[in-house]
C-alpha cells in the first residue's frame, strides 16, 4: 500500500521507487486516487533543475507532481546523480535514461501493486532549467520508453554556443569536468539545440524576464528545431521570470500544466502569453 504514515498530502500519495543501485537513483511516484482499473493512465516524468548541482533535489518537482496526480495522471518525479552528489554528465545522462525506461518496468510494477495501470504509450516528460536540458536531450536518445511530448520550462537548451564563441561558463564546465576546447563534440552531444531533429514534439515555455536562461535560448532552439523538421511550440510568457515555474499562481505554471494534460501533443506554433 501507499505510504500513509503522516497526514500530509505528499506522504499520502507518494511511493518511493529505486531505478538503480546508487543512492541518487530513485524517484517518487504519485498516483491519481480515482482511476478505472481497466483504463491505463498517462505518465509524466518530472525532471528537476538546479544547475545540475547536488545542492538541489527532486523536492523542487513535488508540487507539480502532486498537481498532475490530482488531475488524473501518474507523476514520476525523479532524482539523479548530480555534481557533488554522485557524478557529472556521464552518470547524470545515464540516470535520466534509466529513470525513463523504468516507467515500463519497476514503476509500472509498483503502480499495478497499487491498483493503477500505466500507459507506456502516453508518457510525457517535463523539466525545468537544467532539467529542461535533460528532458529534451532525453527525447533524442534511443530509449525503451518513447515520450510523446517534452515540455521544457526555461530550459538550458544550448550548452555549446558560448564555447564556440570562446566564452567560458563555469557551471557548464563543471557539468562536463573540462572546458569546451578540450572536447567540443562532448558539449555539442549534450546540447539540445545542436542535436535536432529528435522526432519528438517539444513545447517550450519561457518568461520574458528570465535572467538565468534568457528567452532567446528558447527562441533559437525553436528556430533550429523547426528548420530541422521537428514539431515545436514556443510559448513566451510576458513579465515572468526563471522561477515562475515553481509558483502555482503564475501563468507559466498554469500553461505547463495545460500542455502536460492536453489530450494531444502540440502542433508547431509560437504564442505570446499575457
Amino acid at each position: 500500500m501507499r505510504d500513509r504514515s503522516t497526514d500530509t498530502l505528499e506522504n499520502m500519495s507518494r511511493v518511493r521507487i529505486a531505478y538503480g543501485p546508487q543512492p541518487q537513483q530513485f524517484g517518487h511516484l504519485y498516483l491519481p486516487d480515482a482511476t478505472d482499473p481497466g483504463v491505463p493512465v498517462p505518465v509524466v516524468m518530472v525532471v528537476h533543475g538546479g544547475f545540475w548541482s547536488g545542492e538541489y533535489h527532486l523536492t523542487l518537482g513535488t508540487p507539480l507532481s502532486l498537481e498532475l496526480a490530482a488531475h488524473g495522471v501518474a507523476a514520476w518525479n525523479v532524482e539523479y546523480r548530480r555534481i557533488g552528489a554522485g557524478g557529472r554528465w556521464p552518470e547524470m545522462s545515464a540516470d535520466i535514461v534509466a529513470a525513463l525506461d523504468a516507467v515500463a518496468t519497476a514503476v509500472a510494477e509498483r503502480a499495478r501493486a497499487e491498483g493503477v495501470a500505466l500507459d507506456p504509450d502516453r508518457v510525457r516528460v517535463v523539466g525545468h532549467s537544467a532539467g529542461g536540458q535533460l528532458a529534451v536531450w532525453l527525447a533524442g536518445q534511443r530509449t525503451q520508453v518513447r515520450p510523446e511530448l517534452v515540455v521544457a520550462q526555461a530550459g538550458a537548451l544550448d550548452l555549446a554556443s558560448a564555447g564556440e564563441r570562446g566564452r567560458r561558463v563555469g557551471y557548464i564546465e563543471d557539468l562536463f569536468g573540462q572546458p569546451y576546447e578540450a572536447d567540443p563534440q562532448l558539449y555539442r552531444s549534450a546540447s539540445p539545440r545542436h542535436r535536432v531533429p529528435i522526432g519528438v514534439p517539444v513545447a517550450l515555455v519561457h518568461g520574458t524576464e528570465d535572467a538565468q536562461v534568457p528567452v532567446r535560448v528558447a527562441e533559437r532552439y525553436a528556430e533550429a528545431a523547426a528548420a530541422a523538421g521537428d514539431p515545436v511550440a514556443l510559448h513566451v510568457v510576458d513579465g515572468e521570470d526563471h522561477f515562475a515555474f515553481l509558483d502555482k499562481r503564475t501563468r507559466s505554471w498554469a500553461l505547463s500544466r495545460e500542455l502536460l494534460l492536453a489530450p494531444e501533443p502540440i502542433g508547431s506554433r509560437v504564442r505570446r502569453e499575457g
